[in-house]
């Protein structure tokens, strides 16, 4: 029995108080061992504790005073009773949980006072919350009751079959059609399917929401509250399903926070079998709009239990860990505290090894996912509306910076440091200032890292002579080929039956020719001039024909990394298939920003070093760098641009991709020929690095954080 006595005892020892009539309790087995849930019918707000602590609870009233409830308890079960300290605590959690009154006049207006505090810190916190603001707007209890025969349906081995077969059904079906998928998936966040993507995400989040309340009901629950949660701002339907926090099977409790997950996997499911057999059109891009919501949602949100959405519960009530996101946070709490700052008499929210690790474990990951989620949601938000994303970062510095600063101050200043406050001081102290002297004040290497491609500074284009099918490639991408060589193999059945039809028309006139010089002479003169033309046609036709045939023009080094894309696919006339360059003398082509070329401006150009994409672990070192005083805004090769998949914003009505969105200068890099150890061709794409000098991590965060801003915000 710790904490038997306490200073502070007097302040309750007189007091008369007794849970108030509006609380139910429940009793619960976690892990083995009894709890009783305690839960405000009024409020809809539980409270569990330990049977030692309910042993207590339940013998307050009116007619005795907390000590006489504390030495009746102490008799009875001296081994169990709680300490003084103990029953302080337990009353100050009651009373903030407002769940006990006492019998001065004002009483009822101390719980009316109280619960207006306790719905103003829950308004307070909605607001810090806002992008999961709640709106309650009806009560669904007694409309659910009438029911009760579908929630039985719904909830039962026949239709969990039935759902498992869909599901399958449903995950072979998109698995079938992966590429068009994959592919449609790009139209997803265009404008003209926002709107249907809110409507499919409004109406799964409802039946999702149902799906709770159906079998919070199937095993004897109650759901008092229907209303809109502004997520993100977007308006969607809720229920509250904290009623099946009394359910003493924890599975069933389980299965109530899993309703709304399986909902979402069996209307994607649905979505997916609708989509792989309708052809485009509304059905088609609803359906495909409620498989990408169902299944992303529950990957990344509601099905995963890092989040506290609703896998979260799932988890907590399947480990017997209730509160698993807060006391996850403690156990942290108290490991710094303890090991850190070195607060004596400080115990750990855990009560064996197996919580322990999990509340380490689960506090490490849940930290690490929900700083890569809001990274990417404060991204999103930037991407589509930046002043909302400004509210965002700075509420998420408030919650996540200055909230957790502010009560770590209190607690350094407070009486649980009072025996180590030295320590715990200095090591805070340290913590924070030696990431800032390792950020602001350490210098560290430098480089600008400039993209470009290989440009041979003597270079033939090879182009398509005429349309035809590409069916063979005869020269491979980097081979070295001589003068007149095929390269690749082009087929034109229609240019073929045009050869012969031409073939055929000049047989006939020469028959016919002949017939004329013995039977119509004066004919004879018009066919000559038929027969001239049909052999200047067959010739053409022809020589069309043996363009089909791809030589090379010189001696050189074939360049040619895309060909083999378009092999069997038909190939437009003037079409460039690849290069013929000199291997001799190359040079890369790198794009740097005004930025960054105002600093290369003002030191040496030495020291760079080149890595060509698909050979990232070998180096090449030029052998003379040169910076192009003058702005262009016409890129070395589309392969540089957002469109086929490089670094360089490109203007969106450029069909060739090649003019850029903002002005750059050209840095360009020779290259040695005789550097065997890495393969170097015309249109090779890499990164040029050339040294700066150091500089700190925050000297170059900022950088980088303004060019990220002026390239994708244009601020």
């Amino acid at each position: 029995m710790s904490g038997t006595f306490s200073e502070s005892w007097h302040r309750v020892a007189n007091a008369r108080l007794a849970l108030l009539p509006t609380v139910a309790v429940h009793k619960q087995r976690f892990r083995g061992q009894e709890w009783y849930v305690l839960r405000d019918t009024y409020t809809q707000r539980f409270f569990r504790v330990t049977p030692q602590a309910y042993a207590f609870l339940a013998r307050l009233g009116l007619q005795r005073t907390v000590e006489e409830v504390w030495q009746s308890l102490l008799r009875d079960m001296p081994a169990e009773a709680p300490g003084q300290e103990e029953v302080m605590q337990l009353l100050g959690q009651m009373h903030q949980s407002n769940l006990l009154y006492h019998d001065t006049p004002s009483d009822s207006q101390t719980i009316f006072t109280r619960y207006r505090e306790f719905k103003q810190r829950e308004f307070q916190g909605k607001v810090l919350g806002f992008l999961s603001i709640r709106i309650p707007l009806w009560d669904p209890n007694r409309w659910l009751d009438s029911q009760r025969a579908l929630s039985h349906a719904l909830v039962s081995w026949p239709m969990a079959a039935a759902l498992l077969a869909l599901l399958l059904a449903g995950g072979a079906t998109a698995l079938s059609h992966s590429e068009r998928l994959w592919n449609q998936t790009e139209g997803l966040f265009v404008l003209d399917n926002l709107v249907l993507l809110y409507l499919c995400m409004a109406v799964m989040k409802g039946l999702h929401e149902l799906g709770h309340a159906h079998v919070v009901k199937r095993f004897g629950g109650e759901v008092h509250t229907f209303g809109i949660m502004l997520l993100l701002l977007l308006p969607l339907p809720y229920v509250d399903a904290t009623g099946s926090w009394s359910f003493r099977d924890r599975h069933a409790r389980a299965l109530v926070g899993a309703a709304g997950i399986i909902v979402e996997l069996v209307l994607a499911a649905l979505g997916a079998l609708v989509w792989a057999h309708t052809g485009p059109g509304l059905v088609n891009s609803l359906a495909f709009n409620v498989m990408v919501i169902g299944s992303v949602s529950s990957l990344l949100f509601n099905g995963n239990p890092l989040l506290r959405f609703d896998a979260y519960y799932v988890l907590s009530d399947l480990l017997d860990i209730p509160n698993l996101y807060q006391r996850a946070g403690q156990q942290w709490s108290y490991l710094a505290d303890r090991y850190l700052l070195g607060t004596p008499r400080r115990e750990s929210p855990a009560r064996d090894s197996r919580e322990r690790a999990w509340l380490t474990a689960y506090g490490l990951l849940s930290f690490a996912y929900r700083v890569v989620v809001f990274a990417t949601i404060l991204l999103v938000l930037a991407d589509f509306w930046l002043g909302l994303a400004v509210v965002f970062l700075v509420t998420l510095s408030v919650i996540a910076v200055f909230m957790p600063a502010s009560k770590l101050w209190r607690h350094l200043r407070g009486p649980a440091t009072m025996r180590n406050r030295r320590r715990a001081v200095s090591v805070v102290a340290t913590l924070v200032l030696a990431p800032l002297i390792f950020l602001a004040a350490w210098p560290w290497p430098d480089a600008i890292r400039a993209p470009g491609v290989v440009e041979a500074m003597e270079f033939t284009q090879v182009h398509s002579g005429v349309v035809g099918r590409l069916d063979r490639i005869e020269a491979p991408h980097g081979s070295e080929v001589v003068a007149g060589q095929v390269l690749a193999r082009l087929s034109n059945p229609e240019l073929a039956w045009e050869v012969e039809a031409a073939r055929a028309a000049l047989a006939e006139a020469q028959v016919m020719r002949n017939q004329a010089l013995e039977k119509a002479p004066v004919d004879v003169a018009a066919l000559e001039q038929r027969i001239a033309a049909t052999r200047d046609r067959l010739a053409d036709l022809q020589a069309r024909q043996a363009e089909l045939t791809v030589r090379a023009r010189h001696a050189g080094t074939w360049s040619a990394s895309t060909l083999h894309e378009r092999q069997g696919n038909w190939v437009p006339r003037g079409q460039v298939l690849g290069v013929l360059a000199n291997p001799g003398r190359l040079h890369f082509s790198a794009v740097v920003s005004q930025e960054q070329a105002n600093a290369l401006f003002a030191q040496p150009l030495v020291g760079a070093e080149l890595r060509l994409a698909g050979q990232a672990g070998q180096t090449l070192v030029p052998r003379e760098i040169v910076l192009v005083p003058y702005q262009r805004d016409r890129l070395m090769s589309p392969s540089l641009g957002w469109q086929a998949g490089g670094t360089v914003p490109v203007r969106p009505d450029d069909p060739e991709g090649l003019r850029a969105i903002d002005s750059f200068y050209e840095l360009q890099a020779v290259l040695d020929a005789d550097d065997a150890h890495v393969t170097a061709l015309h249109g090779m794409t890499g990164w040029l690095r050339v040294p700066m000098p150091p500089s700190s991590l925050f000297e170059q965060g900022a950088r980088a954080l303004r060019q990220l801003l002026q390239k994708r915000y244009a601020l």
